[in-house]
């Protein structure tokens, strides 16, 4: 337990840096210990998946997981020791899940039960996504560490939302089983593989019959192949009831699935599917575009391109293009040749070029075209009288310009015979690729040569859009792999079958995918393991090698003509691209990174040379196996040859030409070997004349001392020949440089640029394990996909670790949409590297999480929203429960409302105030629209919190102020990801009141400039008055609700910028008419009273005197009528 303790100690101090610095990629960890995960119940007995494939569906995502040594057999006695082992020192393991615009992170449960051998965790679906629409979508990455920010165990899966994915609804056609599959595997010829672009363990595969077979027979996969869960499906009854039943010699040509349908391209046209989106139920339906002109032949050498990018959470501006070219020349029955449409595919547009210079009508022949969506341009790709060339057109309403955007690229080799072309998908990389393999970063403005192949051609490619890895396929089987931008390539392996197909996961594992009877799903998938065949590859050849020092870190090898027999007629260079970035290394010690490669015909016998910088010194010859060392050296001339003699003398007696010893001669073994004078030209020994003498080839003729004689201690030997054995090979080197992505970004990361908005990126690269210091030049590249809608400038530097730094700042250079790559390359960066490459994708839009929120003047809790009844210190309550079916006054008064919007509605009760006409017209329930009852409107605690009109069926509270309401300020902020801004100019908002009433206006607002003249400028266009968010605020002079909606104006951000909050207007004087009244009739009353005072005056009349006289005359009768009453009883 100690030294567990320790470890975990030491570990999190190592790891330290990486907290304060960003993620620090290609540091090479060796685990002892990884998780395995999984989604699905397994019970302890069953094998537990070493691959992490999660799934989520429409209830809460519930993981276990358990750890395993990889050097020990996972059993269940070992998980549950493990389990205890960590849980006891209070560690449990932690998820984050991730993809390009999101990253959360989870914690297990930390507890201990009995026979319990795994952790567990269950995550609400809320907590991941709100979305349940079926739309393209992002597949997730999970890593599971144990503990967050330890970053010890580190494994990496991924997450798929099936209840989402749009492929995975459907039923494709007629299930069939793996038996049915069986029987066509002797009649297939090829495999095609697509993946969804956005979740790419999402896949169909087909299969491409001989004309034995007819038919449409696919396969669908969830997991990348790897769970035997391949569904089969036959889509030949799907197709053929478009073909009127007439379905002779259907047979797939190539499949491509977008982010919203099902292209397939047969022998007898193209289909399209319905729309992905919006399942029926049913089997997936098809469209067929008609091409006039064409026959079942055309079809067989025809083929659909499409350059692949992912369209979750879409811009108004993005669409997926494809398009289907005929690989010959127009006749004139045909519109085109080549042909390009936007989703939903239903207007085609020719994408055969017009004329150019140098091209005749009838000898253009479109092999591939891709639209750029970046820059918006259509790339073709195109033979004249068969000679390769790249065009770029500008697209205007999806139409090809008339002019091309660049000058047309011609090819310079023209044995060069292309076959397709692709775009790395996220990135701005184009890749022509056939007998030779040509990328340009550019957008087809101009290309580099990657790969120079002989008597085979590129038929297959393969990507990753997270590792960056490209992989391509030959006519004879042959792999090879490059990492998108690198000017580096390597041969990985020649398949062994015949019929295969290459696939990348989502995770960026490469598999051979091939036909095999004796397996569930009849797919064989074989894993590469790039790295390790790419290390052993040994590229090296037979023939010698001359070094030549630059300086001490820098040398030149140059290849002699081969001196043995059996490569004597070689007289062809044998170092070439594939060269390019590989380490020459010595045994047994010694190596060096080839930098370039050079071909030339000087000087004499060199056919060419490499530059390399030096890793590790190469020793020099030892004095037992080159015993010639121990004499001194003259460098002599040889008539009518370039060739030079190389003379041994004594230095005992230089003025004779004897040695000391009979042994310190040159020998027959000393061919091919290199004498290195320092300051001087090199020399390959050719031959041996005489124990003294020997003939050499100088590696810079203008260098040769002649005449000059030089002591042992001043040259020295190698040995880079192949006469005694070859003992220096060429090999991928290691990954010498760490780089550090400073602002915690994953590697695909998508940023949305507004328009006020400035992104600032930060990458760091530390060179190790280099011999010598690294010269300061700079050791990333930024390309930018398309620079003319972004401002970006960079700064590098080198700091005193000797680290290299780039920093660049991004901002919007006009007002329009788009999007372009962000790619940072290590220039220098080796094949084995994990990360070579870092491509971010900026996008001027709106980010769907951007959004902006009023801040209230009293802070609430969710749970006091929702169940309390919260007081501020003088007792007053601060929320107001509204009545049920509430609507708020209009200008015709409390008892009148018109509003359609009810709140805390109800349709089991009442409508509040519905008296008059114009009451029982309006009103309109959302939520609860069609329900009897406000259970069954099924509001959450999310909408019972909303502010938002939308959710007023929902809303039970109303935030309550005392009347009257003066010069309450009014503040927002803006949220976009973990960023919290104030609203402040310029972007200016409008105030309106959601409910149409009146009493209320905008008290105050900064009257800056700025604003008046925006004002003035959008009076006309707005029809409402704007205002500076910075000092807003409102005077309230009605009672009960206000409900105000705040919005920023047009062209301030490319995001819809509003947000609504409520006002409660409590204990408000006698509303209208009834103060108005009361305060009219004592008016009248009084004026009434001191009118009749003064006209009582004016004619003197004496009201009181008239009214003494009558009370006392009453008085005097009432008197006499008592005295009567008693004389009368007395007598």
């Amino acid at each position: 337990m100690d030294s567990l303790v320790l470890y975990i100690a030491v570990g999190a101090i190592l790891k330290m840096p990486n907290l304060s610095s960003g993620i620090t990629y290609n540091v090479e960890v060796n685990e002892i210990s990884s998780f395995s995960c999984y989604t699905e119940p397994l019970d302890d007995a069953s094998p537990k998946p070493k691959v992490i494939k999660l799934y989520l569906g429409s209830q809460n995502l519930k993981i276990s997981c358990h750890l395993y040594n990889v050097n020990e057999e996972d059993t269940l006695e070992n998980r549950k020791k493990l389990l205890l082992l960590y849980t006891s020192s209070g560690l449990a393991p932690t998820i984050e899940i991730f993809n390009s615009t999101y990253s959360g992170i989870f914690y297990f449960r930390m507890k201990l039960e009995e026979s319990q051998s795994t952790w567990t965790i269950d995550i609400p679906r809320r907590n991941i996504t709100y979305n349940t629409d079926i739309a393209p979508i992002e597949e997730w990455f999970v890593r599971f560490t144990m503990h967050h920010r330890l970053n010890m165990f580190t494994t990496e899966g991924t997450l798929l939302d099936v209840f989402r994915e749009p492929l995975l609804q459907w039923h494709l056609g007629k299930p069939i089983n793996s038996t049915e599959i069986d029987a066509l595997i002797p009649d297939v010829i090829n495999i095609t593989v697509s993946k969804c672009p956005c979740a790419n363990d999402v896949a169909v595969i087909a299969l491409i019959c001989n004309d034995t077979v007819h038919g449409i027979y696919l396969g669908v996969t969830r997991s990348g192949f790897i769970s035997r869960e391949t569904q089969w499906f036959n889509m030949t009854n799907s197709l053929c009831s478009l073909l009127d039943d007439d379905c002779a010699g259907l047979s797939l040509v190539n499949i491509i699935l977008t982010n919203n349908r099902l292209i397939i391209l047969t022998t007898l046209g193209l289909f399209i599917s319905q729309d992905l989106r919006y399942p029926t139920g049913r089997i997936l339906n098809f469209t067929k575009p008609s091409f006039c002109g064409f026959e079942r032949d055309d079809y067989f050498s025809a083929n659909v391109w499409y350059n692949v990018q992912c369209l979750a959470n879409a811009e108004s501006y993005e669409v997926d293009y494809i398009s289907l070219s005929f690989n010959k020349d127009k006749t004139l029955s045909q519109v085109s040749t080549c042909f390009y449409s936007n989703d939903p595919y239903t207007e085609w547009y020719s994408c055969l070029p017009h004329r150019f210079h140098g091209g005749k009508t009838l000898s253009r022949r479109v092999v591939a075209f891709l639209i750029d969506y970046q820059q918006n341009t259509g790339i073709g790709l195109i033979t004249v009288q068969n000679k390769a060339l790249v065009s770029v057109y500008k697209i205007t309403d999806h139409k090809l310009n008339r002019q091309t955007k660049f000058p047309v690229f011609w090819f310079p080799d023209p044995k060069f015979l292309p076959f397709g072309m692709f775009f790395h998908p996220g990135s701005h990389f184009l890749y022509v690729y056939g007998s030779q393999v040509w990328f340009s970063d550019d957008g087809g403005n101009t290309f580099m040569l990657l790969i120079t192949l002989e008597n085979e051609i590129i038929i297959k490619t393969n990507t990753c859009v997270y590792s960056h890895s490209v992989a391509f396929v030959t006519d004879k089987g042959n792999i090879f792999f490059t990492k998108a931008g690198l000017e580096r390539y390597a041969k990985l392996t020649t398949s062994a079958h015949n019929v295969f197909n290459l696939y990348y996961d989502h995770l960026g594992s490469l598999n051979i995918i091939s036909l095999n009877e004796s397996v569930s799903d009849s797919l064989e998938i074989h894993l590469l393991d790039v790295i390790t065949l790419i290390q052993e590859d040994d590229i090296g050849f037979d023939g010698p090698l001359s070094p030549q020092y630059i300086t001490e870190q820098q040398m030149v090898f140059l290849e002699h003509i081969p001196l043995n027999a059996k490569s004597r007629s070689v007289q062809k260079s044998r170092f070439y691209g594939l060269h390019k970035g590989k380490v020459l290394q010595y045994w047994p010690s010694g190596s060096a990174t080839i930098v370039n490669v050079f071909h030339h015909e000087y000087p004499p016998q060199y056919l060419s040379s490499v530059i390399v910088d030096v890793l590790e010194k190469f020793p020099f010859g030892s004095e037992e196996k080159n015993s010639f060392i121990h004499n001194s050296l003259s460098i002599l001339k040889v008539s009518d040859t370039t060739r030079v003699k190389l003379q041994l003398v004594s230095e005992d007696n230089s003025s004779e030409n004897v040695v000391s010893s009979s042994l310190n001669v040159f020998k027959s073994s000393d061919i091919e070997k290199t004498v290195v004078i320092p300051g001087f030209s090199s020399f390959l020994i050719v031959e041996v004349l005489d124990s003294l003498n020997a003939l050499a080839d100088a590696t810079m003729p203008e260098r040769v001392p002649f005449n000059k004689t030089f002591t042992s201690d001043m040259w020295f030997v190698y040995d880079f020949g192949t006469k005694n054995g070859r003992k220096w090979k060429i090999i991928v080197d290691t990954c010498r440089y760490w780089v550090q992505e400073l602002n915690n970004l994953p590697l695909n990361a998508i940023k949305y640029l507004d328009l006020t908005q400035t992104f600032n990126f930060g990458f760091r690269v530390t060179p190790v394990n280099t011999a010598y210091p690294i010269f300061h030049m700079p050791l990333m590249k930024l390309v930018v996909g398309n620079p003319s809608i972004f401002k970006v400038k960079t700064n590098d530097y080198w700091d005193d670790t000797d680290s290299y730094t780039m920093e660049f700042s991004v901002t919007n250079n006009f007002y329009k949409q788009g999007k372009s790559s962000m790619a940072v390359i290590l220039t220098k960066a080796s094949l084995v590297c994990d990360v070579s490459t870092i491509v971010l994708t900026v996008k001027n839009g709106c980010s769907y999480s951007k959004s902006m929120h009023y801040i209230s003047p009293v802070s609430i809790s969710a749970q006091s929203w929702l169940h309390g009844d919260p007081k501020d210190p003088y007792g007053f309550k601060l929320l107001k429960q509204l009545p049920v079916n509430y609507r708020p006054p209009s200008k015709l008064g409390i008892a009148v409302p018109l509003t359609d919007n009810f709140y805390n509605a109800d349709p089991s009760k009442p409508r509040m105030r519905d008296y008059f006409a114009g009451s029982k017209n309006s009103g309109a329930y959302k939520q609860c629209a069609n329900k009897s009852t406000r259970a069954q409107c099924n509001c959450n605690d999310n909408e019972k919190l909303s502010f938002f009109v939308a959710f007023s069926d929902c809303k039970e509270k109303a935030l309550r102020m005392k009347y009257p309401v003066s010069r309450l300020p009014v503040h927002f902020r803006v949220d976009s990801e973990n960023e919290y801004t104030p609203l402040v100019s310029p972007f200016f908002v409008t105030v309106t009141e959601v409910n149409h009433r009146t009493n209320w206006e905008v008290a105050g607002t900064n009257e800056t400039p700025s604003m008046l003249k925006m004002r003035a400028y959008l009076a006309d266009k707005l029809n409402i008055t704007l205002y500076n968010p910075e000092g807003l605020a409102l005077n309230i002079y009605g009672s009960e609700l206000f409900h105000f909606r705040v919005a920023t104006i047009p062209g301030v951000s490319f995001c819809n910028l509003l947000d609504e909050f409520q006002i409660y207007v409590d204990e408000a004087p006698l509303a209208f008419p009834g103060q108005y009244l009361v305060s009219t009739v004592t008016a009248v009353l009084v004026g009434g009273i001191i009118f009749v005072i003064f006209m009582m005056q004016i004619y003197e009349i004496n009201i009181w005197n008239k009214v003494k006289s009558k009370v006392r005359k009453k008085n005097k009768v009432s008197v006499s009528e008592t005295s009567a009453r008693v004389t009368s009883t007395s007598s």
